[in-house]
C-alpha cells in the first residue's frame, strides 16, 4: 500500500522515503533474523538513522532485541517491549552491565568533527581504542562470537598521492602520527589493527567499514564539518565563508546511501574492511558551496555572498588531505553497493529536513 505523505512534514517525508530506500537496498535482511543487536553511539550522525531504521523495521527485520547505547542518555529508558535506551559510555562502562549476550555489536562511538576531536584529543582517541578493545574482548569471552561492526574513517588514507586517487582499501596511508589531527586519524587506524588481531588470532567475526564524507539529516548544524556549514549559512540566509582557497576536493555520500552500504558490509560472512561512499562525483569545496547556494536560492530563496576568508584557528587545515575519493571495486564486487542518490537531491533533501528544525544554531 502506497504511503500517503499528505499530512506529513518535509522532515518525515525525508526520513520516511529514506528509510524505505534504505530497507529496499539491505539485500541481505535474514541475516538480522532473531538478533540481539547493540548499537553503541545511538546518538552520533551515523547512529541517528541506524536508530530510526532498526526501530521502524524491528518487526519486519524479526529482530530479538535491541539496544541503543549512548553517553547522552539520561538513564536507561524502555521504548517498547523489545527496545530499550541505555546510558553509557564506551570507555569507562562494562557492555556485561547492559545484557549478558548480543549477537551483534555496532561500534560507532566517536568524535569524528576536526573542530570537535581537537578540543578533547584524549576522549576521541580513547572512544576508538579503548571502545573497540573492549567490544572485541566482549566478543572473545564469549562461546558463540558476537559480529561486530566498526566504523573506521577515510582519515586513515590521510593525504594520499596522485596515483591513490581514487583511494582502494589496499593503500597504506600518507598519515603523520603527530599533530591536531593526529587523536582522530591514527586512533581510528590502531582501532583497524585490534581488529585485524582479534580476527586473525582469535577468529572474531568483524567488519570495518571505512565512510568516505557522509552527509544528511543527523548531521548537526552545529557540527563544523563543511556540508553542516553550508546548510546553516543556506538556512540562515547569512554569507558561506571559507576557509581555504577552495580548491580541497571530496567525494560526498548521502546518509542513506552510506546506511545501506553499512548494514550490507556488516552481514557479510568473515573479516574485511570496506569503503563505503560515492565514487561519481568529486567535487572541490568552492563547487559544492556553489551548489548549496543554487540549491538555496531555488528552495529558500537563498541569495548571498561565498567569502574566502582565514580561520582564526592556525592548525585549522593542518595535515587537510587535498583530495578523498573512494574505490568502491571491492565493495561494488562483493556487496553489491552502488550509491544511487546525487549529490544534488542529497543536498536538497538536507536542507528540506533541516528547515524544519525547531533550533537551528544547535
Amino acid at each position: 500500500m502506497k504511503k500517503d505523505f499528505t499530512n506529513m512534514t518535509n522532515r518525515e517525508k525525508i526520513i520516511s522515503e529514506d528509510l524505505k530506500f534504505i530497507h529496499n537496498n539491505n539485500f541481505k535482511k535474514k541475516f538480522f533474523y532473531k538478533k540481539k543487536i547493540l548499537i553503541i553511539g545511538a546518538e552520533g550522525f551515523i547512529g541517528f538513522y541506524l536508530k530510526k531504521y532498526f526501530i521502524k523495521f524491528f518487526n519486519n527485520l524479526k529482530l530479538r532485541n535491541i539496544y541503543f547505547a549512548d553517553l547522552k542518555y539520561n538513564k536507561k529508558k524502555k521504548i517498547s517491549k523489545n527496545i530499550f535506551d541505555i546510558k553509557f559510555d564506551i570507555t569507562k562502562d562494562k557492555i556485561e552491565n547492559i545484557a549478558s549476550n548480543f549477537d551483534i555489536i555496532i561500534h560507532a562511538a566517536t568524535i569524528a568533527s576536526p573542530y570537535y576531536y581537537r578540543k578533547k584529543p584524549l576522549l576521541t582517541a580513547d572512544s576508538n581504542v579503548v571502545g573497540i578493545r573492549k567490544v572485541l574482548e566482549y566478543s572473545k569471552s564469549k562461546k558463540s562470537k558476537v559480529k561486530i561492526l566498526y566504523f573506521s574513517t577515510s582519515e586513515i588514507y590521510g593525504d594520499p598521492d596522485k596515483k591513490n586517487i581514487p583511494t582502494s582499501e589496499d593503500y597504506r596511508g600518507n598519515v603523520t602520527c603527530v599533530g591536531p589531527r593526529a587523536c582522530y586519524d591514527e586512533s581510528k587506524r590502531y582501532a583497524e589493527t585490534l581488529c585485524y588481531i582479534f580476527a586473525n588470532y582469535y577468529k572474531i567475526p568483524v567488519i570495518v567499514v571505512r565512510p568516505f564524507n557522509n552527509y544528511g539529516p543527523g548531521l548537526k548544524v552545529s557540527d563544523k564539518r563543511l556540508p553542516a556549514d553550508l546548510a546553516k549559512s543556506v538556512i540562515n540566509k547569512k554569507n558561506i565563508q571559507i576557509f581555504s582557497n577552495g580548491s580541497p576536493t571530496r567525494s560526498f555520500c548521502y546518509i542513506a546511501d552510506a546506511i545501506s552500504g553499512f548494514l550490507n558490509a556488516l552481514s557479510y560472512p568473515k573479516y574485511s574492511v570496506f569503503n563505503i561512499g560515492n565514487d561519481k562525483e568529486e567535487v572541490s569545496v568552492k563547487q559544492i558551496s556553489l551548489l548549496y547556494k543554487k540549491i538555496g536560492k531555488s528552495l529558500l530563496g537563498y541569495d548571498t555572498k561565498i567569502l574566502f576568508k582565514k580561520n582564526k584557528d592556525k592548525n585549522y587545515l593542518i595535515d587537510n588531505p587535498q583530495r578523498r575519493c573512494p574505490d568502491l571495486t571491492k565493495t561494488k564486487k562483493l556487496l553489491k553497493y552502488r550509491p544511487k542518490i546525487n549529490l544534488i537531491n542529497g543536498i536538497k533533501k538536507y536542507i528540506l529536513f533541516l528547515q524544519t528544525e525547531k533550533k537551528i544554531n544547535e
